[in-house]
């Protein structure tokens, strides 16, 4: 009887162990490969420059600009992101802002935001090196942004931050006006 009992206590711990052994080799299986932080892309497209004029840089004290950014999660959580502004500078000077309304981005989904940038063109006129770029046809400007927010993964919920840089070239001297950009984006949980 005693046999018995020492063989049951030994083959549940036994069990156990390669139970647990199991668990974690699974549990850190899935935090280095499903669970890894991944970066969102981000891609800007300035869809209104089409709409503007060369004439409207040298005449309007401000610029209003539609732009589409679309972002794709990579992340197996979603991202529920605040309120935020985005700045635009020309030569480390701040000419304009693009509020970004709160929304939630699924995991690992890709979803387009419609923004509207606002431009201040009578800023750029004061900067000669931006009247010369003005006059040579294109025009470099950067985009940044911090969204904060909450990712949450299987129910938890942890805070977290996306920075994004976008450099953008407005070719004002074409017909319709067109913009290139690359943009950088950071997540921080």
């Amino acid at each position: 009887m005693i046999k018995g009992k020492n063989y049951a206590i030994k083959l549940c711990c036994i069990s156990a162990t390669v139970i647990a052994v199991i668990t974690t080799v699974v549990l850190v299986t899935l935090a280095f490969t499903v669970f890894k932080r991944h970066d969102p892309d981000l891609v800007l497209y300035p869809t209104g420059l089409a709409k503007l004029q060369l004439d409207d840089f040298i005449t309007q004290d401000t610029i209003t600009s539609e732009m589409v950014m679309s972002i794709r999660n990579r992340n197996h959580g979603s991202f529920k992101f605040e309120n935020t502004t985005s700045h635009i500078t020309y030569d480390g000077e701040l000419v304009g802002w693009v509020p970004i309304l709160a929304d939630t981005i699924p995991e690992q989904a890709s979803m387009n935001i419609t923004a509207y940038a606002t431009l201040r063109a009578k800023k750029l006129r004061e900067n000669p090196k931006a009247i010369n770029d003005i006059v040579s046809g294109s025009l470099n400007l950067t985009a940044t942004a911090t969204m904060r927010g909450k990712m949450s993964i299987m129910g938890i919920k942890k805070k977290g931050s996306v920075y994004t840089e976008c450099h953008m070239t407005m070719y004002i001297n074409e017909i319709p006006i067109r913009g290139d950009s690359w943009c950088w984006t950071k997540l921080e949980i």
